[in-house]
């Protein structure tokens, strides 16, 4: 139920486009498909519940899609079919969607079922060693009793003994002093003295003695060493990450891994449009591994750009390379040549589309100008309250959004402080980079 809960816990809005909806669900199928190979079994299984209630649900009565089906009876090859074609696809493969939803809510039902088995048998355990300590800790405390009655029955008894012990000998000594008394002095035996021991003849007798040879030890032989356990074949179980960041809703944000190198590597890219005061935009692209994100890929797609907008083309090719190199899509990033690193109201609404096929995704913002003190800026939406008014926020170019709570900074600070974010800037990983401009 609670899988279930999640699965529908989706922004969704009739205002974004259709194509970008249909884009959206391929990228939520290819991820759950991920999940399920790594036999992450509770996202798989969200996924695949969020990907049919998407379809069934919410795209059969998206506006766009009655007059795609009209204009696909007429001009079945146009450019818009295309996205009706992506529809039917994804409508036929609604069966194939469902056995594999059942397939993995039966394996997490066992899965389930065993864990609540075993911590059924933890708590009798529990009980049980609780029941044995009581037992022992009665045992004990009577046993002490015991031994303090006995004491306390012994010192009644010495106290008894001791008393008439006491009355024997004052009437032992009373006669014994009436009978010393008439004893005479002379009648007392004497005893000749000791004689005087020679002390001389014991020197003489050890002076004498031989000194013994020192003692001679035989050297026993030395243990073998003891043979190692380790063996050629042992390894080292691999470190899954630990999830510690979460939205403001409490959805966990798994971590992403990026190499500053690659963020070098863009600018330098970026300096011909920079010089002339032109946005340049990048794909940040990358796996999924051990329960953490890498960013391995940037790619650069063919784009037009302005001095305050970056609109990627040929969109097509894009995603064929991100499909080729079976990869996720987790952010993006971007200049602002004249200006500082924040997210303006077109920002805000990319960044939302790209939230919406991954929780996690991030948009990064450099400010290569010398104006500006602050050079990077690593952003999120807020969940809520940024990806729900974001989604159905229907205006479109630049406008104005008072609220200040939208987006907020996701930069790892240090290691000490892993909570102020999920991304983690971090020196010697790998990374590609595609221009495909």
């Amino acid at each position: 139920k609670l899988l279930n809960k999640q699965a529908l816990s989706y922004e969704y809005s009739n205002s974004i486009p259709l194509y970008i909806w249909l884009r959206t669900a391929g990228r939520i199928l290819k991820h759950a498909k991920w999940y399920l190979a790594d036999n992450v079994l509770d996202e798989a299984y969200i996924l695949y519940c969020r990907l049919m209630d998407l379809i069934i649900d919410k795209l059969y009565r998206h506006p766009d899609l009655k007059k795609l089906k009209a204009e696909y009876s007429i001009t079945p090859l146009s450019k818009n079919v295309k996205v009706y074609d992506e529809f039917l696809k994804l409508r036929a493969a609604l069966p194939n969607l469902m056995s594999e939803a059942e397939k993995i809510k039966q394996v997490l039902t066992e899965n389930y079922s065993r864990y609540l088995e075993s911590e059924k048998r933890k708590k009798q355990l529990i009980e049980l060693q609780e029941l044995k300590f009581q037992q022992l800790k009665a045992q004990e405390q009577e046993r002490i009793e015991g031994f303090k009655k006995k004491q306390e029955n012994k010192s009644d008894q010495n106290n008894v003994d001791e008393a008439n012990l006491s009355k024997k000998l004052r009437s032992l000594s009373n006669n014994s002093l009436s009978s010393f008394e008439t004893l005479n002095n002379s009648n007392i035996p004497s005893y000749p003295n000791l004689p005087v021991f020679d002390q001389s003849y014991t020197q003489q007798q050890n002076q004498s003695l031989p000194s013994s040879p020192p003692p001679i030890y035989q050297q026993l032989p030395q243990l073998p060493k003891k043979p190692s356990t380790k063996t050629g074949t042992s390894s080292k179980k691999e470190t899954v990450h630990k999830t510690v960041n979460f939205t403001e809703g409490g959805s966990p944000l798994r971590t992403i891994f990026i190499s500053p190198n690659l963020i070098d590597s863009f600018l330098k890219l970026a300096k011909r449009n920079t010089s002339k005061k032109l946005e340049t935009c990048g794909i940040l692209c990358g796996k999924l591994n051990r329960n953490a994100f890498f960013i391995t890929y940037l790619i650069i797609p063919d784009q037009d750009s302005t001095a305050n907008t970056c609109n990627t083309k040929n969109e097509e090719k894009l995603f064929d390379v991100i499909d080729n190199l079976d990869l996720f899509i987790l952010g993006w990033i971007h200049t602002h040549p004249t200006q500082s690193c924040f997210l303006s109201s077109v920002d805000l609404h990319t960044q939302n589309s790209y939230q919406i096929m991954l929780n996690e995704a991030i948009a990064i913002v450099c400010s290569p100008s010398e104006k500006f003190d602050k050079k990077l800026g690593v952003f999120r939406l807020t969940d809520p309250p940024g990806i729900p008014k974001i989604t159905n926020c229907n205006l479109t170019g630049f406008h104005p959004h008072p609220e200040n709570d939208l987006y907020v900074e996701c930069n790892r600070l240090n290691h000490d402080n892993p909570a102020s974010g999920h991304v983690v800037i971090k020196g010697e990983l790998p990374f590609e980079v595609k221009d495909l401009r």
